[in-house]
């Protein structure tokens, strides 16, 4: 298997069959291109969702805790709290330590949610500091949303703007690269998208205002996150190329190494189904934040509409910044 994401046929065939036992109390089960699992708790539900951090180095422990809990925002759950295992590599400096735990408590304390608890360890099974994160939330039984509630005719809208998360994570470990092309402004304001990556107010948002699924975009890009709502919702999916809001920092950037921004890891923009996409627009342009309908769920067949005809969106394979390598660079 390559770096990335493990393919979807390999899920199907040596992860979801063996799940243990269901049970009633779980409202939702683990399943393709659901973010969380929600158990009943009375008149709540607690929301409970896992990611690693690794293509990130510098940014990691800030990320580590916003892209949890934005997996929990695509149910419209509230975050309350997170825990984090990390792992480091024989002979670290108790400043790597240190250095991890400031940016899970400044991204804590700007989501204001605990660090409940976690683990911590020396290991020589790793070569770099990894992070894995569980983001545990609430919401009221009734008024979650899933991946998989998406019907015929819905609108698909995404907020904010497609690789806002690739594009700092590049930006700020390959600074020294760019600032040969490119000038100091045009870095801190693409290493500055590393502010807009919590979707946790637009999924509250939508929640409220008709969405009828929800997914953070990750790995895989804006396609990856198209073709598992539609896979998790049992329909197809046609977004048209021309509607995605893409900034000249992320198109600047991915044509420097050489990578499809469509297919680049996206947290900070969230992909949302609506029977009425314009009032979800409306409603979170009124709290600033940008929306913008991308195509329609259809009844079956996943398709990227360009200008030269119908594209099939395939299945997500490795994230574009898994690709990344000086022999990329297009110097």
């Amino acid at each position: 298997m390559e770096v990335g994401k493990v393919p979807v046929e390999i899920l199907k065939r040596s992860v979801f069959p063996y799940l243990g036992v269901k049970r009633k109390e779980v409202l939702v089960h683990s399943q393709l291109g659901e973010d969380s699992s929600i158990i009943d708790f009375g008149e709540y539900v607690a929301v409970l969702s896992t990611d690693p951090i690794t293509a990130a180095e510098k940014l990691s422990g800030f990320l580590s805790v916003i892209i949890s809990c934005n997996d929990l925002a695509s149910c419209g759950a509230k975050p309350i709290g997170i825990l984090s295992t990390i792992l480091l590599p024989e002979g670290s400096d108790e400043s790597v330590l240190h250095n991890l735990m400031e940016e899970i408590d400044k991204a804590a304390k700007k989501l204001n949610i605990e660090v409940l608890g976690g683990h911590t360890e020396i290991t020589t099974t790793v070569n770099k500091p990894i992070i894995s994160t569980t983001a545990i939330g609430m919401a009221k039984k009734g008024e979650y949303i899933t991946t998989k509630g998406a019907k015929i005719g819905d609108d698909v809208i995404v907020t904010k703007a497609l690789g806002l998360e690739g594009t700092a994570i590049l930006a700020t470990d390959y600074e020294d690269l760019l600032l040969k092309r490119y000038d100091k402004d045009f870095i801190l304001k693409a290493q500055s998208f590393i502010n807009e990556i919590s979707v946790i107010e637009e999924g509250l948002i939508a929640a409220q205002n008709g969405a009828n699924a929800m997914h953070d975009i990750t790995e895989g890009g804006i396609l990856g996150a198209a073709y598992e709502i539609a896979e998790a919702s049992g329909l197809g999916i046609e977004i048209y190329e021309e509607k995605l809001p893409v900034r000249p920092e992320t198109k600047e950037i991915c044509r420097f190494f050489g990578i499809n921004p469509l297919k680049l890891i996206s947290s900070g923009s969230m992909i949302i189904t609506a029977s009425d996409g314009d009032k979800i627009v409306k409603s979170l342009s009124e709290k600033g934040i940008q929306a913008t309908i991308i195509g329609k769920i259809i009844k079956e067949g996943k398709y990227l509409i360009t200008s030269k005809g119908k594209e099939e969106i395939t299945p997500p394979e490795r994230d574009e910044i898994y690709l990344v390598n000086k022999e990329r660079i297009l110097l």
